[in-house]
């Protein structure tokens, strides 16, 4: 990854706090906090930088599933349709000294993933342990009772992000009856609580036009929401690849986020659809790893593929994986795809770099 796509990578997450703070500027504690997280990003680059002088490419993000486990069966997931080894997950210690490890390497923000994380009983209590990371915590929003919100109220750096997939007969189809009375019902939650809280939507062919549309996002801007991640529906179960975006509707998809970053008093966050303006794919350690609940380091949530485990090898040196340094050796093969997820368009290749070891 060349010095110019880092800096312009390191500037957009300081430019999405920045923004933070102008949503949160109305909540003195939460700006404070911003403010802090601004410092910490800054401290964190020059960490990276450090290590970018030894030889080492230190991403600045890492998306780490804590668990399989999950309160929900939600139609087409990609964590339950992956097939993986028969491993024990790592345990409160092991988990724990991944982020330690990932904070020390200058690794500032870490999305917490399943799947549902909320299903780990230990886990805010391990995150209250590093207040200089940002913590996205991607959930079904299920199990935010109030116990969990008054937990989170007192931790800034956790961001609870909550999965949704359009109004109520989208999600309920897909995540099951009564679901979204019960993420709404949470929402109302956070909101009363003050807490900095954003959605996370998966875009198919079917909902795109529903969930983009102003309505829906001024409904959930409404109702206390600040941060929108669309992520583009990838067809990891066999059979749905009709739910999968047109490339006309991917193309659409780059104007609408621009058209609602202007529109509205909100962060907005396209994924695969924001990473072309950082030469294509990020993953592999370009600008992200992901970590299973196994602790297997792999390039994405997508590519559950990997030749080293956290169990028994340092984060600083796992990253220097074969596997990963092949990927990224190879980035601008990444940029050969048809606009969705190039990792699981390419998804035999990369399987191809295990056989071949």
């Amino acid at each position: 990854m060349d010095l110019e796509t880092i800096r312009r990578f390191d500037e957009s997450i300081r430019s999405l706090f920045r923004e933070a703070l102008h949503q949160g500027w109305r909540d003195p504690r939460l700006a404070v906090f911003l403010l802090r997280v601004l410092r910490y990003q800054k401290l964190a680059v020059r960490r990276r930088q450090g290590w970018k002088n030894r030889g080492l490419h230190v991403p600045a993000f890492m998306i780490y599933s804590v668990t399989h486990r999950c309160n929900l069966h939600c139609a087409g997931c990609y964590a339950r349709s992956h097939e993986r080894l028969q491993e024990p997950e790592l345990d409160t210690r092991g988990l724990r000294q991944v982020i330690a490890q990932a904070q020390d390497l200058g690794i500032s923000v870490i999305l917490l993933a399943g799947g549902e994380p909320l299903a780990r009983r230990d886990l805010l209590g391990i995150t209250r342990e590093f207040p200089r990371i940002v913590f996205p915590l991607f959930t079904n929003g299920v199990l935010l009772d109030q116990t969990t919100v008054s937990a989170l109220k007192r931790q800034r750096q956790v961001v609870p992000v909550i999965s949704l997939e359009g109004a109520r007969r989208e999600t309920d189809a897909r995540r099951g009856d009564g679901v979204h009375e019960l993420v709404h019902d949470a929402i109302g939650r956070l909101e009363r609580a003050g807490i900095f809280f954003g959605t996370s939507i998966t875009l198919t062919r079917e909902n795109v036009d529903l969930v983009t549309g102003d309505r829906f996002v001024a409904d959930l801007v409404a109702a206390g929401c600040r941060l929108f991640f669309f992520i583009d529906y990838v067809p990891v179960e066999g059979g749905t690849d009709a739910l999968a975006l047109t490339p006309g509707q991917r193309e659409r998809e780059k104007e609408v986020i621009r058209s609602l970053r202007e529109r509205f008093d909100a962060l907005f966050v396209g994924f695969p659809a924001g990473e072309e303006e950082f030469g294509g794919c990020l993953a592999a350690g370009r600008g992200f790893v992901h970590v299973s609940p196994e602790g297997r380091l792999e390039p994405c949530p997508f590519s559950p593929f990997s030749d080293v485990s956290l169990k028994d090898t340092p984060l600083a040196d796992a990253l220097r994986s074969r596997l990963l340094q092949t990927i990224r050796d190879n980035a601008d093969a990444l940029h050969e795809t048809e606009g969705g997820c190039a990792l699981w368009e390419k998804r035999y290749w990369v399987a191809s770099l295990l056989s071949s070891k």
